[in-house]
């Protein structure tokens, strides 16, 4: 099968599933070619030392006047690529791919992946809704990485949706980490003590990842758990992260300094996750996030927010409390970092339960089960 694979502007999990997908199909003998800016090849490196083919396309964050140009060269790259089945990734590559394939005579099958909701309210929300909309509506087949996303899909008519979670990172990032090296090193880079308890979140700073929560609670456990510091690892929304030290300082002045420190985007994070004791991931939103399979592959304890796909992941393997609260957050570290017994227990859930996460070739079965159903 000729299956062309479409992503918009991805740092994380997208372009990770992508690589690992692509990757896969083109092990078991399909030809694949996977198209995006050109910085996700970059970074993720889908035509590297593999039979997958990779062609540049820009396709920004937000709808612009120039999209019209872009689906008409998606449109020449599928007709080129002769497509048996086109599966885009994300609402803006669904949007630009729908709109290539519109009124195409014997059009390959369309395929629309999401991976994530709608989230805006207004004018903007209501915009995000009718691409959304269109998008189920005009796609042949709607994968969801989380339960709640194909539940969307149907609710705005697709006509055909279904679960397809992204495989689990591979095995092997539980490796052997030379703990007390690797804090020597951090605590000379950070320039602090790191003798207690390290707290560990991944990921962009953006407003999904809502921080706020985070640095929160970790301003109201300051004064009871001093030693206690937290570690971001993730790129920065300029804004988002200037917004983020005002809050921080903010706490400061009020005598509770937050103990978090930002170390920008990282290649070590199977490293840290064997250092740390405990894993936070404090979003509005997620679907089923990869850096959470991270942590359970490491056997971390786990503190998260109750939302989209993250109760069916994690289950019984760590503490879960409403998102947006961080009463609640906070109520959560004090647990987790006053009872080292129940840090070793929930580690150890975590670990088992990671057993059971998708693998790349589960991830491919699922994604070819659909190919099949849509191809012409």
């Amino acid at each position: 099968m000729r299956i062309l694979i479409v992503l918009g502007t991805s740092t994380g999990g997208v372009g990770t599933h992508v690589a690992a997908l692509a990757r896969s199909l083109a092990d078991q003998g399909d030809t694949v070619g996977v198209i995006g800016p050109a910085r996700t090849q970059e970074q993720f490196g889908f035509a590297d030392g593999t039979r997958v083919r990779f062609a540049p396309l820009e396709i920004g964050t937000t709808v612009s006047p120039r999209d019209a140009v872009t689906a008409r060269r998606l449109r020449r790259l599928i007709t080129t690529f002769h497509a048996d089945v086109v599966h885009a990734h994300g609402f803006r590559a669904s949007l630009v791919t729908l709109a290539s394939l519109t009124g195409m005579r014997g059009r390959p099958g369309f395929v629309s992946s999401w991976h994530n909701t709608l989230m805006s309210s207004g004018a903007r929300g209501r915009a995000e809704r009718a691409v959304a909309t269109a998008i189920a509506r005009g796609a042949d087949r709607v994968l969801g990485v989380s339960e709640d996303l194909v539940e969307l899909a149907r609710d705005l008519g697709a006509a055909s949706a279904s679960f397809a979670p992204a495989a689990s990172p591979p095995e092997g990032f539980a490796e052997d980490v030379n703990s007390d090296l690797l804090r020597s090193s951090l605590s000379r880079d950070l320039d602090i003590p790191l003798t207690g308890p390290l707290i560990l979140a991944v990921g962009r700073i953006a407003p999904q990842k809502d921080y706020d929560v985070l640095v929160d609670a970790l301003a109201d456990i300051a004064p009871d758990h001093p030693e206690a510091q937290c570690l971001i690892a993730g790129s920065a929304d300029e804004a988002e992260a200037e917004r983020l030290e005002q809050r921080i300082d903010e706490h400061a002045r009020n005598g509770r300094r937050p103990a978090v420190h930002f170390l920008g985007q990282r290649s070590d994070i199977a490293a840290l996750n064997q250092v740390s004791d405990i894993f936070v991931l404090s979003s509005r939103w997620e679907a089923r996030a990869l850096v959470l399979q991270e942590a359970m592959l490491a056997g971390r304890a786990i503190l998260a927010t109750a939302t989209g796909g993250t109760p069916g992941l994690v289950q019984d393997a760590g503490i879960l409390v409403p998102a947006g609260d961080s009463r609640a957050f906070a109520a959560g570290l004090r647990r987790l970092l006053d009872d080292p017994g129940l840090r070793q227990e929930l580690g150890r859930k975590a670990a088992l339960r990671a057993l059971d996460l998708p693998t790349e070739e589960d991830a491919a079965a699922a994604a070819r089960s659909a190919y099949a159903e849509v191809s012409r």
